[in-house]
């Protein structure tokens, strides 16, 4: 009986080995099954953007070769970048042909002369009839003011010469027998009383009409004085106003000869000119040569086709400004300002110039945006392509998470929040999603709307396995 109770109790024992052994092992089975993870906590901070972009070296000094229309190039003897000194052949043009176009300039030359000695003689022409239109119209306005002056003159003259009021008077008393005939009358020792009345009657009435009479013909002489003397100004400014006409019309006959010869006589200039460069070009052979130390940056012309009135070349200054000059995606220019500093590095890492600032900063036709800082690395060549980078912090956020640990589904951004739950198996770490809004992220962090995450709250940054809503996770061992 001993013996059976021993054997029993041992193997208890046995069992509740074997179930603690089954218990660590599902235990075991069963965190193994969770997913791993490393949890994180929001963090204050900035947010970067880091830009790259290509670049190429170029200066603002930059000199056209020009060498006149129509010539046909033979043959290109640079490529674009190529540096260039004084003396070297940038291209040539084709002799024969050189030769053709200097015997039709000069018999283009020859026409335009004999237009211009053709305005010359009509030139003078037209002056010589505008000078004696001047005279004629001075000499016949000129009558006329004389004769007004004349008349007026003779006015003044009149109204000058008329008497006083009592001479009219007394002429007319002399010329009037009635009036002479009661004076007399009146006049003797023995006039009655009735006479000499009648006297004084008369001379009443005759005194009163007679001084009408004079107002009347005193006001005609004045009035005549002010018709001459309007007749006069009118002839004065008839006057003026003709030769003023003639005048101008002398001018326009000047100027309109000497205008268009001038006009001719620069057209005579530009032509010998372009002689004069054709003959130069062809005393050297038909080469076009460069004058100074730089770069071919654009090459306007090819072999077959001729010169047209721009440049057919453009060269660099190489001892001009360097400027470093790159395009960035239209989504990059809220990033740039000018005063931003850029590293700049040329191919094989030999050289870099760190801290260029960035003077400029435009937008092209397609939206993108092209952004130029001074270089003054003086072992920098017009023309070599560098790579630039920017690092531009755009903004500073009391809330940012690891863009690990943001997710997106149907324009929804979330994280999964971890937190303790107690379960018959002891306490463990269970996720939760929420709903979180984002205001801007660089290539590490988002920032998130303040309020959305507590500093205590942990949130899982990364995970061996895909986690969702409720799912048991355990911490990534160290």
């Amino acid at each position: 009986m001993k013996k059976q109770k021993e054997r029993a109790v041992r193997y208890f024992g046995i069992f509740m080995l074997f179930m603690l052994v089954c218990t660590i092992v599902s235990r075991g089975i069963y965190a193994y099954q969770m997913p791993k993870v490393t949890l994180g906590n929001i963090k204050a901070g900035a947010l970067n953007r880091n830009i790259e972009a290509e670049g190429t070296v170029i200066t603002t000094e930059e000199v056209p070769v020009v060498t006149g229309p129509g010539f046909l190039v033979e043959k290109v003897c640079v490529v674009e970048g190529q540096q260039v000194e004084p003396g070297d052949v940038l291209f040539e043009a084709e002799l024969k042909d050189l030769e053709k176009l200097l015997q039709d300039l000069d018999s283009q030359i020859q026409a335009e002369e004999e237009k211009l000695a053709e305005l010359n003689a009509a030139g003078t022409s037209a002056v010589n009839r505008a000078n004696q239109d001047l005279k004629d119209a001075s000499d016949m306005s000129d009558g006329d003011v004389f004769r007004a002056n004349e008349a007026y003159q003779a006015a003044v003259a009149l109204r000058d010469g008329c008497p006083s009021e009592e001479q009219y008077k007394q002429k007319a008393y002399e010329q009037d027998a009635e009036y002479q005939k009661l004076s007399k009358a009146a006049k003797k020792k023995n006039a009655s009383k009735k006479e000499k009345e009648e006297f004084r009657f008369y001379k009443k009435t005759l005194d009163a009409r007679l001084s009408e009479s004079y107002a009347q013909e005193k006001q005609a002489l004045n009035d005549a004085v002010s018709e001459k003397e309007q007749a006069l100004s009118d002839a004065n400014k008839s006057r003026s106003e003709s030769v003023k006409q003639a005048q101008r019309a002398l001018e326009d006959a000047k100027n309109g000869s000497g205008g268009s010869k001038t006009e001719q006589q620069n057209i005579i200039r530009q032509l010998k000119e372009t002689r004069e460069g054709m003959l130069t070009l062809k005393q050297s052979g038909g080469k076009v040569v460069c004058s100074m130390s730089g770069y071919v940056s654009r090459i306007l012309v090819r072999a077959g086709e001729r010169t047209g009135d721009a440049s057919a070349m453009v060269l660099s200054d190489a001892n001009g400004e360097k400027l470093f000059q790159a395009v960035l995606p239209q989504e990059e220019k809220s990033y740039v300002t000018p005063g931003d500093k850029m590293d700049i590095s040329f191919p094989g890492g030999a050289r870099e110039m760190m801290g260029v600032v960035i003077d400029a900063v435009g937008e092209l036709e397609d939206g993108s945006c092209q952004i130029t800082g001074r270089v003054s690395n003086t072992e920098a060549k017009i023309g070599e392509t560098g790579k630039l980078k920017i690092r531009k912090e755009v903004g500073r956020y009391s809330c940012t998470v690891p863009l690990a640990a943001l997710h997106s589904q149907d324009s929804t951004n979330y994280i999964y929040i971890v937190e303790e739950q107690e379960t018959i198996l002891g306490t463990e770490l269970t996720v939760k999603k929420r709903k979180v809004k984002e205001l801007d992220r660089d290539e590490e962090y988002a920032a998130l709307e303040d309020g959305e995450l507590t500093d205590e709250e942990m949130f899982v940054v990364e995970s061996d396995k895909d986690v969702k809503d409720g799912s048991r996770v355990r911490l990534q061992e160290e």
